[in-house]
């Protein structure tokens, strides 16, 4: 009797054992389902502030991380960037600014890569449109204003004056010109009425409510449109910085991408 007590007593701690070991496992899981998911930051250019919101409330669906997104001008992000700015992810609107990050270390140069690609285009204010046909007609008197972002900062400001020299209009067109601080300020200035037409990415411009698209500039006038990205040698989170940065390149966010008018490269 007392044998098969012993035997009973054995069972039972092992049993217990058993138990324990289980319910430690299910509260382990539990606690890690519960554990909150860290928080990227993507510092973006200014024209990919609707497709990458729609891209973050996809990938925020069913990651247990948070995307914060900053959008500005590619020149004032670089700088912040490079004066500390706490930054896991950048896409510049062209090489300029992400090579100046490379140039100091900023960048995991092994994440580097041309994300998208994107076409400058000429836009008008709706009492414009019939005015204003080509690049050519904005030398007409009956255009006053034309907005282009600030080429110091803003990329497609760049891109802007590199056309207008390159099709020797630069000279003439200056008096005429205002400076905004990003693409986005250029659209609602056009589409505003406060300037008689502007040069936006193509992105942009399908955004107009009041203006009118106008057509792309002339090929070759320019440097091809690409938007670099990388992650940042200093990411805050590393790990869940390389999980959105995988899901850019998913097909749920191509499809975003190509809705908003950009090229997938």
């Amino acid at each position: 009797m007392k044998q098969k007590a012993k035997i009973l007593l054995v069972l039972g701690l092992i049993c217990g054992l058993l138990l324990a070991g289980c319910g430690g496992s299910g509260q382990q899981q539990q606690q890690a389902e519960e554990q909150p998911g860290a928080e990227v930051h993507v510092f973006a250019a200014a024209s990919l502030t609707d497709c990458l919101d729609e891209i973050i409330a996809l990938y925020e669906a069913e990651s247990n991380n948070t995307v914060v997104a900053v959008y500005e001008s590619s020149g004032t992000l670089e700088k912040q960037i490079e004066e500390g700015a706490d930054c896991d992810i950048f896409i510049s609107a062209n090489q300029k600014y992400m090579d100046k990050l490379e140039e100091v270390d900023a960048v995991n140069t092994e994440t580097r890569k041309d994300l998208l690609g994107n076409a400058l285009t000429l836009i008008a204010s709706a009492d414009k449109a019939d005015v204003v046909v080509d690049v050519d007609s904005l030398l007409s008197d009956d255009v006053t204003v034309i907005a282009i972002g600030e080429p110091s900062d803003v990329p497609a400001g760049q891109y802007a004056q590199e056309m207008f020299e390159n099709l020797g209009l630069w000279d003439e067109i200056q008096p005429k010109l205002v400076y905004a601080k990003n693409v986005r300020a250029v659209l609602e200035y056009v589409d505003g009425g406060d300037a008689d037409a502007g040069f936006v990415y193509h992105t942009d411009a399908m955004l107009l409510e009041k203006g009118s698209i106008i057509g792309d500039a002339p090929e070759g006038s320019y440097t091809a449109v690409n938007y670099p990205s990388a992650i940042m040698a200093a990411a805050p989170q590393p790990e869940a910085a390389a999980d959105f940065y995988a899901f850019l390149a998913s097909d749920a966010a191509k499809e975003v991408f190509e809705k908003y008018g950009f090229t997938v490269l």
